[in-house]
């Protein structure tokens, strides 16, 4: 499939008037994009965005691309409409998705996708890409869990996941590649959800302070199992996490997240509700 076939979403961000707005938006088939909101009360310039699919899952052969353009400044918090099935690849086949995160200096990006829910025989590679500023923070999250319909105990056929770290353009300083084929029951040890976070920081954090906060934090949580460690040059912190149940997956990336807003210059420790109800949703325009 060449590069010409590929659904993509390419979105690039700038600050005005002392808000995050969007000043590109392209997108093809299945990726729509609605109305983007500044919702913290903490952060009025960020932007909140929520990708959506026509879809709502990825198929066999899929290819997709995404890319994300923080201009100086920015602030961007980014999720999609919900849980993400991967169904079954024929055989010799598998869905591909790249993404590529370019964080300009200052800027602010938490890329939350949720988890993805992969389908007896589904095949899949993911490529994620980041390039930070050595000012600017970012937040990653990804997650996966397994379902059988039948409930026969089968399941997906092929994961392969890369993700590579930069600082301003340089040589990559992380590099992690993991690939899953034909597993079985035995692999999984029981756990039934996997997830994996990562914080991109500028240096001059504590990095073994945050590491405790969030051992502590993820010690609390039952069913869970995580572990924290520094990156190499001391670019941020890899979390990676498995748990029994989707939920705690879900009960760590929340305690992440407010870890993390304890390390951006403008946040405040205390972690705000998203609740649309009680934050007070402000709809902007995206162009």
């Amino acid at each position: 499939m060449t590069s010409s076939d590929c659904a993509r979403l390419d979105l690039s961000f700038v600050r005005r008037a002392g808000r995050t707005v969007i000043d590109r938006r392209m997108f093809a088939w299945p990726f729509a994009l609605t109305r983007s909101f500044h919702v913290d009360p903490y952060r009025p310039h960020c932007l909140s965005v929520i990708v959506q699919t026509a879809s709502g899952a990825i198929h066999g052969e899929d290819s997709l691309a995404q890319r994300l353009l923080l201009g100086p400044g920015t602030a961007v918090c980014l999720t999609n409409q919900g849980a993400t099935s991967v169904h079954r690849a024929a055989p010799g086949a598998r869905a591909t998705e790249t993404v590529t995160l370019d964080v300009a200096s200052g800027a602010s990006l938490e890329y939350l996708p949720e988890p993805r829910i992969l389908f007896p025989d589904a095949a899949l590679s993911q490529t994620m890409e980041l390039d930070c500023a050595t000012d600017a923070h970012a937040l990653i999250f990804d997650a996966f869990t397994m379902h059988d319909p039948l409930g026969e105990g089968r399941y997906f056929r092929e994961l392969e996941s890369t993700f590579r770290l930069r600082k301003s353009g340089g040589e990559p300083l992380l590099i992690e590649r993991a690939r899953i084929c034909h597993p079985d029951r035995s692999l999984f040890r029981g756990y039934g959800a996997f997830g994996s976070a990562f914080m991109a920081l500028p240096l001059g954090h504590d990095l073994a302070d945050l590491r405790g906060a969030l051992t502590t934090a993820l010690e609390q949580i039952r069913g869970l199992y995580g572990a924290v460690s520094a990156s190499p040059a001391q670019a941020g912190l890899g979390i990676r996490l498995a748990a029994l149940e989707l939920r705690c997956i879900r009960q760590a990336f929340e305690a992440v997240r407010r870890i993390y807003h304890r390390t951006l210059p403008s946040s405040l420790t205390k972690f705000r509700s998203e609740d649309p109800s009680t934050s007070g949703w402000v709809p902007v325009d995206p162009t």
